[in-house]
């Protein structure tokens, strides 16, 4: 495993670490997701013999260039919401199931798709009950399966040439609804997975190139939906055909050996860079370490620490030391889904302009997340937040990364993390185009992008899975969803404060004017008391995000009076203009009737800053201050600025003589090492706060009395 590894690690023997926690069940084989690449077949190797690097540059771009049309045609076929603003991807995968090219609104699903297609390899290829066939098309959403969670809804089609399986098209995103206890899929109160709608492993719906109507039929009618989910089901259906078509061109152009062979070296390649990128990364221990607050169904703490070993040409990622599973909510991840969820920080920053992502990328990672604990949990648990939970160790690989980053010669790549503090409202009811909508808005896409080493992090930079998303246009969405959008706007004193800023995201403010008596709201989240947005090398943490509601505002009667009202979450709670009762609470909560003058106030969190707020350049506190992104109060107290009475204008000479004062006093309360752990091993929260944490300090440890967390041995 390596020399650091064995030096400072320690794993549990009655743990699982390797594969996730449950067994193999129907449609469910836990030993191929963990799987790496499928070996090397004989027609692969003949045409990867016979290609130049020159050959594979051009079919990587030609191989991109289908699936990225696919991306445009199937969120211009869809009328799901999540699938119009980018939460899908399609892809090309190897006929043994690898991924080899994504056009993505998110890196996520890029491993979370090929499992279930090893699995019909598997088993139903030579199954006579199944079989496999050129036409044939696939659904799954089972996350045991290898998915993401059952809202995550793939499709997929096998791709033949004169009779030999050649490859793979697969096409999926997110769904509005799953037929759950709570409507929009998101079921912040489940307590098993069989709270959460329906789950399907690999299930042919198709065969000669044409849907079955009676499994439309089946599936609509699980939903409450039926319309909008069986329009999206023959969207990505027609994508597929699309991909399949391209594809079969360049077979057609270039020889099925040249075509197959290029896909392999793409892989080949992959690894092969990967592995010179860690090479140029000093060799060490990396740790970072997250707690969360909101679990749905309780609110108290719960711990996930990360640790990275590099050494040589591999990564190491161990993930030890977690909070027991959640038996009484839908924070559960998976082994599968908590190793997909570094890959979005790993394809991005430490492996950015390499090869388009792909399976070959991950090659030199090996993972060990313990379990059974919430980031490996037992099969009936309840996994609708899975996305969420895993996303903790995304927010600590941002932590580590930018440590090991920082002195190599990719320091351009060093962030704070993207927003993830959710707090996410799922709003249904009947649109104005006359059906049943329950969904999300598109500004769950433009969350605030952390504070970078040499520049202020990007404003509503994107989707926390990937940047190529889209918060769709209001307009469009107000005929889609149930609710209206009053305003979009970025807000004031919302971001993580540093020497450079971290990104503010979008703040959205609607109104559920749904058309008819069942409209609700449900939402889900966390952070509303610590936040996910941490601050890197002395930036502060963007702020924790609770849910804002309005309820019986006066917000109509006002404006029909003409009355001008700033609609933003600084103003609606530090002036309280409206007449409302004003309820802030946990992120995650069960559908609500929404009325057509309550307000939600969401948004999905801005990103952390970097580096020492007291070495903020005061013309760019001067351009917040200008751009309401900062009060004056945060200037002064922060960024200590002073400004001149008569003007206004900053006061330099003054600005420094304060900040110089504030460093003096930042010494006069610093601490040795010694003192401070002295202390801080003797605090312990209120047992209430930590009924659901495991041991404390250590979940898995009793009287652990050691300074450093993660220390076993």
């Amino acid at each position: 495993m390596g020399k650091l590894f064995d030096a400072h690690a320690k794993l549990f023997p009655d743990l699982i670490y390797e594969k996730d926690v449950y067994e193999k069940r129907p449609g469910c084989d836990p030993e191929l997701i963990c799987q790496g690449l499928e070996p090397i077949t004989d027609i692969e190797r003949e045409g990867m013999n016979g290609l130049s690097d020159i050959d594979t540059e051009i079919l990587t771009h030609k191989l991109s260039s289908i699936v990225e049309e696919a991306r445009d045609v199937y969120m211009a076929l869809s009328i799901s919401e999540g699938i119009i603003s980018g939460d899908m991807n399609c892809g090309i995968f190897t006929a043994s199931g690898d991924p080899v090219a994504v056009g993505t609104g998110i890196y996520f699903h890029t491993l979370l798709n090929n499992a279930q297609l090893k699995y019909i390899l598997k088993y139903y290829r030579n199954d006579p009950s199944v079989g496999l066939a050129d036409g044939d098309v696939f659904f799954f959403n089972e996350e045991l399966a290898g998915g993401v969670h059952n809202f995550d809804m793939f499709t997929a089609m096998p791709i033949y040439w004169e009779g030999e399986l050649v490859a793979w098209a697969e096409v999926g995103g997110h769904q509005g609804d799953t037929g759950s206890i709570t409507a929009g899929g998101f079921a912040p109160t489940a307590k098993s997975r069989y709270e959460e709608g329906f789950h399907m492993p690999a299930v042919r719906i198709g065969r000669d190139f044409q849907l079955r109507r009676d499994i439309l039929d089946y599936m609509g009618g699980s939903v409450r939906n039926p319309h909008v989910f069986i329009a999206d089901l023959k969207s990505r259906a027609a994508t597929l055909f699309q991909i399949r078509k391209r594809f079969l061109r360049e077979v057609e152009k270039r020889g099925v050996s040249h075509v197959v062979g290029g896909m392999r070296k793409v892989l080949v390649k992959g690894e092969e860079n990967a592995r010179t990128r860690l090479r140029q990364i000093n060799d060490g221990v990396f740790r970072s370490i997250l707690f969360n607050d909101e679990h749905g169904t309780f609110f108290g703490l719960t711990r996930v620490p990360l640790t990275v070993f590099k050494e040589k040409d591999e990564l190491t990622v161990l993930v030890q030391g977690v909070s027991p599973e959640n038996i009484d909510g839908p924070f559960n991840s998976s082994w599968h889904l908590t190793r997909a969820a570094t890959a979005v920080y790993l394809f991005s920053y430490m492996f950015r302009g390499l090869l388009p992502a792909n399976a070959g990328l991950l090659e030199p990672v090996r993972y060990y997340i313990e379990g059974p604990s919430m980031m490996n949990s037992s099969a009936d648990l309840a996994h609708g937040l899975a996305n969420h939970t895993c996303a903790f160790v995304t927010q600590s690989m941002y932590m580590v990364g930018a440590k090991m980053l920082f002195a190599s010669p990719h320091r351009e790549a060093v962030q704070a993390p993207q927003s993830r503090n959710y707090s996410l409202p799922i709003v249904g009811g009947q649109n104005r185009r006359g059906y049943y909508s329950v969904n999300y808005s598109g500004n769950a896409n433009a969350g605030g992008g952390g504070g970078r080493y040499d520049m202020d992090g990007e404003h509503a930079l994107g989707f926390y899975w990937g940047p190529w998303t889209d918060a769709g246009e209001v307009e469009e969405q107000d005929e889609r969803l149930a609710h209206l959008v009053l305003a979009r706007r970025l807000d004031k004193n919302f971001h993580g404060y540093g020497k450079y800023r971290g990104g503010t995201a979008l703040l959205e403010v609607a109104m559920g004017p749904c058309g008819d008596d069942g409209c609700s709201m449900s939402s889900w989240g966390s952070s509303d008391v610590l936040s996910f947005n941490f601050g890197l090398f002395g930036g502060y943490a963007a702020p924790p995000n609770p849910r804002v509601v309005l309820r019986k505002t006066d917000l109509l009667a006002r404006l029909s009076r003409g009355e001008s009202i700033e609609l933003g979450q600084h103003s609606l709670l530090t002036d309280g203009m409206l007449d409302a009762e004003y309820h802030l609470t946990s992120s995650s909560k069960d559908a609500e009737p929404m009325g057509e003058n309550d307000l939600v106030i969401h948004s999905v969190g801005s990103g952390g800053g970097y580096g020492d707020v007291l070495e903020r350049d005061p013309a760019l506190v001067q351009a917040d201050l200008t751009a309401d992104l900062i009060t004056r109060e945060v200037a002064e107290k922060i960024y200590g600025i002073r400004f001149q009475a008569q003007t206004g204008e900053i006061d330099q000479a003054a600005t420094q003589k304060k900040r110089a004062a504030i460093r003096r006093e930042r010494l006069t309360k610093g601490k040795t090492f010694d003192e401070f752990i002295g202390g801080w091993l003797k605090k312990v929260p209120n047992p209430d706060v930590i009924s659901r944490y495991g041991d404390y300090p250590d979940p898995r440890s009793p009287n652990y009395d050691k300074p450093f967390w993660g220390l076993y041995h």
